[in-house]
């Protein structure tokens, strides 16, 4: 779960390129702050660099801003992780994809769901599936899907904290409670 600081950090990013409307492409913004999390977890060094205190915070946000317009030039992507950098929030600057991801899923209304079924759901079960949770939620579901053989059938799906259980495995479990046996 990212952090406050991470959550307004990709608030403050994600408001400010949408409200200026020039053409910023968002998925690519959030493809671009993704892939330079992932620079810092390739490279231990980098984030060292980023967060070293005997690295004056200018020259620490010049590399950032480098390493980010490598990623995606001509974007608002190295100016972002730079003022992060230059506000000692380099520490943040993972968790603030996830959250910069979370933030413009919520904006776009796209809903991340979980589908554990005991089978695999062929596309018609799936299409089904995304037409109910979309009205359901009046959104658009992103919908992840696994298999677990234990559940014996139904599915059980998860958005959010949200649990809906339609397996069997559930359903015996209230004929049991109901009945005693």
């Amino acid at each position: 779960m990212p952090s406050e600081v991470a959550r307004h950090y990709a608030r403050v990013l994600l408001d400010t390129v949408a409200a200026t409307g020039d053409g910023e492409d968002l998925e690519a913004l959030a493809g671009g702050l993704q892939e330079f999390a992932a620079s810092l977890e390739r490279s231990p060094e980098l984030l060292t660099t980023l967060t070293s205190p005997a690295i004056p915070r200018g020259r620490r946000a010049a590399v950032a801003k480098a390493v980010a317009d490598r990623i995606l030039p001509d974007s608002d992507l190295g100016r972002f992780v730079a003022l992060m950098v230059s506000r000692e929030r380099s520490d943040h600057l993972a968790e603030t994809a996830a959250a910069f991801r979370a933030a413009l899923d919520e904006h776009r209304g796209i809903v991340e769901a979980e589908v554990v079924s005991a089978r695999q759901l062929d596309e018609r079960d799936r299409a089904s599936l995304r037409t109910a949770l979309a009205s359901a939620f009046a959104g658009t579901p992103r919908l992840h899907f696994r298999e677990d053989p234990e559940l014996l059938g139904g599915f059980v799906i998860r958005i959010g904290n949200r649990i809906y259980d339609a397996s069997v495995n559930r359903q015996l479990s209230r004929f049991e409670e109901k009945y005693g046996v």
